[in-house]
């Protein structure tokens, strides 16, 4: 799948998956290694080059703080946006409006866990 100038060339069905993907909503169950994570920046690289798409952020949710970190990594990697990674583990204020808006000014995309909040939901 790598070649010597390390630029990632899909395999024929990870090009399906994308394929398919550009046109409706897909569901990949592949197993662990098999590109996933791949497919999704393609997805991402052709998601954010439509017009559409400009001014628009683009949320990849993951289960767990790990996964932020090695999913967040790679797409910044395949990709020419702007990441940006988050987790509960951060203690990010849900409740700190500026900060968010200058989050979604400097990032293109979010690599997140469903909990991000520990400061500010406490407060409550």
């Amino acid at each position: 799948m790598e070649t010597d100038n390390a630029e990632l060339i899909p395999r024929r069905y990870q090009e399906e998956i994308f394929y398919r993907a550009q046109e409706a909503n897909v569901i990949a169950a592949l197993g662990t290694g098999s590109g996933k994570t791949f497919i999704s920046a393609l997805l991402i690289k052709w998601m954010a080059s439509r017009d559409p798409s400009r001014g628009k952020a683009i949320i990849f949710l993951v289960p767990k703080v790990t996964l932020v970190e090695q999913q967040g990594n790679f797409i910044a990697t395949q990709t020419p946006l702007r990441v940006l990674k988050l987790h509960g583990l951060l203690g990010i204020d849900m409740t700190d409006v500026v900060g968010w808006k200058k989050k979604f000014e400097r990032h293109d995309i979010f690599v997140m866990t469903g909990k991000i909040s520990s400061i500010g939901h406490q407060a409550r």
